[in-house]
């Protein structure tokens, strides 16, 4: 007896066949959906990030024309400093770019660019207080967006029906004027000089002090610095000098013939080639190693060793550092006269100046320098934003930091 066998239908297999064409189409196109959407928000956070270091260096730049040498000045023009901010902060962003697209910041008044004061609030936590009275903070915002004509593109734009994305970040700077000291870091030497300055003295004879020529303002003003050029010009500013001179040879023992600026030993025992270096490049953390790696006044003077013979072999290495801002130190005290100059300086305070001139082919050292603000990471300060104490205020040494 034969066994029949029934055929496939044909027909039924390339229906089924048929039915499951669709439902694929379908998850290929959820899957490709769902992966241009992984895909694009990638790109924005990517994007996001870009412009968020693009803002930070932007309200640093501002925070930082907020402390400038305008402020040392009888009657300072704040309106200048904070035009100045905001034009800034505008054209650090333009610099930068995110995702391709150049970031824009709006300096107009009242827009991206705000200056203000860090206060603190009733329940204690810190909070950004917008005013033009004396600011000391930054917020801004920049954005990549529709609006401003700059957004992100997005790579599936017929998938997400976005073909842009728009991004806007925040970044808060502030700067903090109560230095006790420096600390260098590893691959950052502080920006200073190895120089002590006399910063008051008994004898009414000694008119050459930092008190007296700098903040008495009795000090000539016959240099200027052009921001523009870099370049030191003849022609007043507003800001008085100080004329540097060290002791001459056999006069350590005249005390009217002391010099008012010495070499002080920060590490390099006082050795030509350090103490050049020192000039050139700033003190290194290796340099403070016996201090700690850090130097600080808020305990009160430090004493340093010190020479105040200083001959002109220092005289091209500190004209390759005129018109270039510097920490120095000041000394209120110094001991007696030793061999070739060696002594002690009882360090005071801190500050920051500019060299605007350096004589050349004299036996001893002579140069004018002009008090400068400068802004720096490496300051140690009193770590309270609602500090009201004015023991470490310094009108000379800023410390810039981002707030977030």
């Amino acid at each position: 007896m034969l066994a029949l066998r029934r055929q496939p239908d044909a027909s039924r297999s390339l229906l089924r066949r048929g039915s499951m064409l669709p439902a694929l189409a379908i998850s290929l196109l959820v899957v490709g959906s769902c992966l241009a959407l992984v895909l694009d928000s990638l790109w924005l956070k990517m994007a996001r990030r870009e412009l968020q270091t693009a803002a930070d260096a932007a309200v640093l730049a501002a925070a930082g024309e907020l402390a400038s040498d305008e402020l040392l000045k009888v009657d300072p023009d704040r309106e200048l400093l904070a035009l100045r901010a905001r034009k800034v902060a505008a054209n650090v962003a333009a610099l930068n770019r995110a995702a391709g697209k150049q970031v824009f910041v709006d300096p107009l008044i009242g827009e991206d660019v705000r200056l203000g004061r860090i206060t603190q609030h009733e329940n204690g936590t810190a909070v950004f207080l917008e005013t033009d009275q004396n600011p000391t903070a930054v917020v801004l915002l920049a954005h990549c967006g529709r609006a401003q004509g700059n957004p992100v593109s997005l790579f599936f734009p017929h998938l997400t029906g976005e073909p842009t994305g728009d991004v806007t970040c925040r970044a808060e700077a502030s700067i903090n004027n109560q230095v006790y000291g420096v600390r260098p870091l590893d691959n950052a030497p502080v920006p200073a000089l190895p120089l002590a300055i006399l910063e008051s003295h008994s004898d009414p004879r000694r008119l050459e002090t930092w008190a007296l020529q700098i903040e008495a303002r009795r000090g000539q003003d016959r240099y200027r610095f052009n921001a523009e050029t870099g370049e030191v010009e003849r022609g007043q500013d507003g800001i008085p000098e100080i004329v540097l001179h060290s002791t001459p040879p056999g006069s350590e023992e005249e005390e009217e013939q002391r010099g008012n600026v010495q070499i002080v030993d920060l590490g390099t025992n006082l050795q030509l080639q350090q103490v050049q270096r020192q000039i050139t490049h700033g003190w290194s953390w290796r340099d403070l190693q016996d201090l700690g790696t850090e130097l600080r006044l808020d305990q009160g003077p430090v004493q340093l060793r010190s020479c105040e013979r200083i001959e002109n072999t220092l005289n091209h290495s500190l004209q390759e550092m005129i018109g270039k801002s510097r920490i120095v130190l000041l000394y209120s005290a110094t001991g007696p006269g030793g061999p070739n100059g060696v002594t002690s300086a009882e360090i005071s305070r801190l500050v920051a100046g500019r060299i605007m001139d350096v004589k050349s082919g004299q036996q001893t050292l002579e140069m004018v320098l002009q008090p400068t603000v400068i802004n720096t990471r490496l300051a140690l300060v009193n770590e309270d934003p609602f500090a009201s104490s004015t023991q470490f205020q310094n009108q000379y040494i800023r410390r810039l930091s981002l707030t977030n």
